[in-house]
């Protein structure tokens, strides 16, 4: 199975570039036409959050037209910039998208099964993933122990040592999430955006992959001498594509500049037996 993900496109409602300096139209305008351009095609495209930069009014709608050339179906869940009622008006609402507070569902008709996690709040400063939802997962998960499962969501679950962005984890639920991830091993990987550069590691032995953002990249550091956080570093859009194998998990990390790096394979997670 093909999986592309993308991350973080922030569309602005009416086209602008973003703080008048980032033309995220064109970005997600390239990105997309990178991943229609792959032979063969990917089976899904995965986009973990942050589709709008502000989630104004046309913005959910604006993404899903600038994503609308991909042949592969799209799937998508909320990020801190996003109104998940907003997604859910321009990309449909699933069945078992059942919980007007947050946004998951299962997607069941490909090799691996995919579930979409929820880690928005109120404060966009915050996130969570609150008992009602680890609860659903889960049920979801123990629907099928053996099955190869992949979660997206838009908040990592680990810390990153990007200061003012780990401010912003998710402060409930996460070990919880931890503890699921350890009693079900056929969870194969956890795919998010939120730190607008790539980032992997592993959680309770699960392997977790942050993408690359269509919007800029981050720098990785935390803040400058006045408190404020570090400024954003130019860096082309990108996007992940996922070699999923019966045995294997291959990630590949593609930049519009023409470079395509290799992930090497997890590390051992020196706490999957904690």
């Amino acid at each position: 199975m093909l999986i592309a993900h993308i991350a973080d496109l922030h569309v602005s409602g009416d086209g602008r570039p973003v703080h008048d300096l980032v033309d995220t139209d064109a970005a997600t305008r390239a990105v997309v036409a990178a991943v229609a351009a792959l032979d063969p095609q990917p089976d899904v495209v995965l986009v973990t959050g942050d589709l709008t930069h502000a989630g104004e009014p046309g913005a959910a709608e604006r993404a899903r037209a600038l994503l609308a050339p991909l042949r592969p179906p799209v799937f998508v869940c909320p990020g801190n910039h996003d109104r998940r009622g907003q997604l859910r008006t321009a990309f449909g609402r699933r069945a078992d998208d059942a919980d007007d507070d947050w946004m998951c569902y299962v997607v069941e008709e490909f090799p691996v099964r995919l579930i979409a996690l929820d880690s928005v709040v109120d404060d966009p400063f915050s996130a969570a993933l609150p008992p009602a939802q680890i609860a659903w997962l889960a049920a979801r998960l123990a629907e099928a122990p053996d099955r190869p499962t992949a979660i997206f969501l838009h908040h990592p679950p680990f810390d990153t040592g990007i200061s003012w962005l780990d401010e912003m984890r998710i402060a409930v639920g996460r070990d919880e999430l931890g503890a699921l991830f350890a009693r079900h091993r056929n969870v194969r990987a956890v795919l998010c955006g939120h730190l607008h550069q790539p980032m992997r590691g592993t959680w309770f032995g699960t392997p977790v992959f942050a993408g690359p953002s269509v919007m800029n990249r981050v720098a990785f550091t935390g803040r400058l001498p006045d408190g404020s956080p570090t400024v954003e570093v130019v860096a082309p859009p990108g996007f992940v594509l996922h070699r999923v194998g019966a045995s294997d998990w291959q990630s590949d990390i593609c930049f519009l500049n023409g470079h395509v790096e290799v992930w090497a394979p997890s590390l051992p997670d020196p706490w999957a037996d904690s």
